[in-house]
């Protein structure tokens, strides 16, 4: 991207007014900016749930993850995000904020389905996002499973994505999904079915 374009695309996000899709800008410029460089950025984590479910889930920063190799190097990542005019660093080339909003810049991506990543488009830039069925099985199992303790914030997060799933405002593959919660890594089938099951019985409680 040219410095007019770059700047262009900041432009956008500073007269964004809603914060959801201020974030999405953000993430598709930033995203653009690596990927010219040769990196897969995807975003990870409540983030990724914050732009699947439009904001009804927000994050409060973009957490951004890399696909295999190559992978930025520090300096690399510096380099690329001071691109961004305004842009402040916060630690170690890993944390940034301009216009209020915050990236963390972590390490490879780690994750189960089988599937693509979600691609969401941005005037300046594309966004991926890690497939929904690792994004819901993940919040099941931080909110349920992680540490044998049950966690208020997360389990409003999860229950938020998986009534966007339920209610086929998002499409999901509930086979791969299962079979995610049930790998080594989050071993939480019981606590995504029961979580599947209360959204169910609530939005059936809420038809008209």
């Amino acid at each position: 991207m040219t410095t007019a374009e770059i700047a262009d695309a900041l432009s956008l996000v500073r007269q964004e007014t809603d914060l959801n899709s201020k974030s999405l800008l953000l993430a598709g410029l930033v995203s653009e900016l690596f990927r010219e460089r040769g990196f897969e950025p995807v975003v990870v984590g409540g983030s990724a749930i914050e732009f699947y479910t439009d904001g009804a889930y927000m994050s409060g920063d973009t957490d951004i993850c890399w696909t295999g190799w190559p992978q930025p190097s520090i300096d690399e990542r510096g380099e690329i995000m001071r691109q961004i005019p305004g842009i402040k660093c916060h630690g170690a080339n890993k944390s940034w904020t301009v216009e209020g909003l915050w990236i963390d810049l972590l390490g490879e991506i780690d994750y189960r389905a089988d599937k693509e990543f979600s691609r969401f488009y941005t005037p300046h830039g594309e966004v991926r996002l890690i497939p929904v069925e690792d994004a819901l099985v993940e919040r099941v199992y931080a909110a349920r499973k992680y540490c044998n303790r049950y966690d208020e914030k997360d389990d409003g997060c999860a229950k938020k994505l998986m009534s966007a799933v339920v209610s086929g405002r998002i499409p999901i593959d509930w086979q791969e999904a299962e079979r995610v919660a049930a790998c080594s890594k989050f071993n939480c089938t019981a606590e995504f079915n029961a979580v599947r099951a209360e959204v169910e019985a609530e939005l059936e409680k809420s038809k008209p």
